[in-house]
């Protein structure tokens, strides 16, 4: 019997110990840890790098021929143009290289939108009249996690997405979540920075206009329900506690 009841304790640490293990992003008890100093806006642009994909277009004499082509009006000499721009999307190779028409192979690892646009203006001028170009980073995304168990890949459509839009879109705060314990994690530098932001009461308002960038984590605390999880936990372990106290009984008797 004593044996039994060691072994019933053993099960009940072991599940205690499994209770919410899904948390990420915990902070360990005693740590010291300090978040940082929380930017309503990024400290940088966005740097491309491996992996990303952008839209490259471009037009001589300051971009006519794409306007002329859209609305169909003249242009400066005579000729009027009905186009179909076909928008098609360049991959930065692990490299830091991209393939573009015209140019060919280039090296736009570590350059900004602006940057990889004026040094593009610059190559073509050389050949072609008042180049206009045009960068669209296509594959901006975030990732948030909401709560208990959900989770979604959120595409910025524009630069300057707040953080209050990237939670509308990955399906707002649901009942688990706690608004005053929302993390934002960012990588500065090839280093992760973490933000805690409390969007609890109106005085999160400004917190919550925060811009995004891409490749943010956005980590929405939940509250833990200890006693459900315990239950959840415990109760095959329960079962099969009794079902031996069952059997040593029938044994002893």
């Amino acid at each position: 019997m004593r044996f039994l009841v060691v072994f019933a304790i053993g099960l009940i640490l072991h599940s205690c110990a499994n209770v919410n293990s899904n948390v990420l992003f915990k902070i360990p008890k005693g740590e010291n840890f300090q978040y940082d100093s929380l930017p309503l806006k990024p400290s940088q642009d966005y740097v491309i790098g491996p992996g990303d994909r952008f839209n490259f277009l471009f037009s001589t004499n300051k971009g006519e021929k794409l306007i002329t082509g859209l609305s169909g009006v003249k242009g400066v000499d005579g000729q009027t143009f009905f186009q179909s721009t076909v928008i098609q999307d360049y991959l930065v190779r692990t490299d830091g290289t991209a393939e573009l028409p015209v140019i060919g192979n280039m090296k736009v690892q570590g350059l900004t939108v602006t940057q990889l646009k004026d040094t593009l203006t610059q190559i073509l001028s050389k050949d072609y009249i008042e180049p206009f170009v045009q960068i669209r980073l296509t594959n901006q995304r975030v990732i948030v996690f909401n709560g208990r168990g959900n989770a979604q890949v959120v595409t910025l459509s524009n630069l300057n997405t707040t953080l209050l839009e990237v939670l509308a879109l990955a399906g707002g705060l649901n009942n688990d979540s706690k608004a005053n314990s929302i993390k934002l994690i960012r990588k500065i530098n090839n280093k992760r920075e973490v933000y805690k932001i409390d969007l609890s009461t109106i005085h999160g308002m400004k917190q919550a206009e925060m811009i995004v960038q891409s490749s943010d984590y956005i980590y929405v605390d939940f509250k833990p329900r200890l006693a459900s999880s315990f239950l959840t936990e415990v109760s095959p372990w329960l079962s099969l506690f009794t079902t031996t106290l069952a059997l040593f009984t029938f044994i002893r008797k």
